[in-house]
């Protein structure tokens, strides 16, 4: 960002040479000739950076106008065919929300190549994409560097992705600069194997189908998951992982018979069904978006006990003392507030603050426990480590363990993350169109995949 003087409220010291000028001492206009033409940047989440009011042909346009003296539709159609879009025209006129993930972050990738720059910025380019697109950006990003001859400024959290794509390395800490090389791949965490041979599963799924109208999402689903285990759910975007997890908590229409705690969740109605909720949690994917912004973390937390007082779910809670009448008073909601926060490693004192004085993985550990107050006995974890860097991944992986052992939950964990899903997996099902094409024990999985398409999730995930 302090490359292309985009940060208007922070203060630069030092120097930043391009092209034989040092760029703190320009002035805007003469940095406005820079930006775009000389030096341009792919942003992070291109959702937010393309404007969802124009299409996608459009803001290609606009940047050939800012940046070049002949913009036309055709040199449109040519960035775009040049980022290997298919069925250019119906890529000019769609709107961002009617492309997929992949294909947004292509159209920026064309408006950055549109003023023909010899430095490219790309911050966290392939952090919310499935490896298999991960792996086309990166490959695209190599051959349009081999064509213009461009220098390329990759910043990511993804230690796999750096050994694919960079020359030279610097691993940065606290805004120094702490190591020059390659950094080594994170040792496997410590995982408690656990034998269900003669239990009775916690959560057993057959048969389970999903429906959008008349699309069918999801087909046929089956696993069977003991307390304490991990099943994996990877696949790429739009394969039916995340609405397999909505579906097992009966946020969308599905079919099928989902058994849990020895309970019929798909059978249950009114007031069963929501004692039964308490069983089955789900931690979604950004908890930017599914926390509530006007509310302070103790209310978020507390607010699945309050709105359980005087249900039998109360009941269940053993480890809440002092219960009278199947009733929880504020103090003692707060109590079990302030234990749960400790157990996902949060202080109380985080309790008054609002999701926007968090960090990433504070958020993250918030949406934790309010899943973890209601001492369920299956978690559903929807890509939780997708958006944090690899140092607060590794954290979060060791806490999600350490919870797992204490409380005995059953996870199931969606991501598209294959070393994630490696590490934290005792089984793993692969899935594809809405289909689990391959499930079996993670050794297995790995070792001797029989699946086409999970033999090319391994090989993209650089652990082949």
């Amino acid at each position: 960002m302090s490359i292309l003087r985009l940060q208007d409220y922070a203060t630069l010291r030092g120097e930043i040479w391009f092209d034989k000028k040092n760029l703190v001492d320009l002035s805007e206009a003469e940095m406005i000739q820079i930006r775009g033409r000389k030096i341009a940047m792919i942003f992070q989440e291109p959702m937010t950076s393309l404007n969802p009011l124009h299409t996608a042909g459009d803001q290609i346009y606009e940047s050939l106008a800012l940046h070049t003296d002949n913009p036309n539709k055709e040199r449109v159609y040519e960035l775009l065919r040049q980022v290997e879009l298919s069925d250019v025209k119906r890529i000019y006129d769609s709107y961002p929300h009617e492309l997929s993930g992949g294909q947004r972050q292509r159209v920026m990738i064309a408006m950055a190549l549109a003023g023909k720059p010899d430095l490219l910025i790309a911050d966290e380019p392939t952090t919310a994409l499935d490896v298999s697109v991960q792996a086309q950006i990166l490959a695209l990003l190599k051959k349009v560097q081999k064509q213009l001859g461009l220098a390329i400024l990759f910043i990511t959290h993804d230690l796999d992705v750096v050994r694919q794509i960079a020359d030279r390395v610097y691993v940065m800490k606290f805004g120094k600069i702490i190591s020059t090389r390659t950094p080594e791949d994170m040792a496997p965490l410590p995982r408690k194997k656990v034998n269900c041979d003669g239990q009775n599963p916690v959560i057993s799924v057959q048969n389970l189908s999903i429906f959008y109208g008349k699309f069918e999402a999801v087909r046929n689903v089956h696993f069977d998951l003991c307390a304490g285990q991990t099943l994996g759910i990877v696949g790429e975007s739009g394969s039916g992982k995340s609405s397999l997890g909505q579906g097992l908590m009966r946020l969308i229409g599905a079919k099928g018979k989902v058994n849990v705690r020895g309970q019929d969740f798909f059978a249950l109605k009114g007031k069963k069904l929501r004692e039964a909720r308490g069983h089955i949690q789900m931690v979604l994917q950004d908890p930017s978006s599914s926390l509530n912004p006007r509310m302070m973390v103790a209310d978020i937390v507390g607010e699945g006990l309050k709105v359980r007082r005087g249900n039998r779910i109360v009941r269940l809670m053993k480890r809440i003392k002092g219960v009278k009448n199947n009733i929880l008073t504020d103090a003692q909601i707060h109590a079990r507030v302030q234990k749960v926060l400790k157990d996902v490693g949060l202080a109380p004192d985080i309790m008054p603050r609002y999701p926007h004085e968090l960090s990433g993985g504070q958020r993250t550990r918030v949406a934790i426990a309010r899943a973890l107050i209601l001492n369920p006995a299956v978690l559903v974890l929807d890509e939780v480590t997708s958006s944090l860097d690899i140092y607060t991944q590794r954290q979060l992986m060791e806490l999600l363990i350490h919870l797992q052992d204490t409380y005995k939950l059953a996870y199931i964990f969606i991501s598209h993350d294959m070393k994630t899903i490696k590490m934290m997996s005792d089984k793993i099902m692969v899935m594809k169109n809405g289909r689990a094409v391959e499930y079996a024990n993670t050794a297995q999985i790995f070792s001797n995949p029989q699946d086409a398409y999970t033999k090319e999730l391994i090989r993209v995930s650089f652990l082949g």
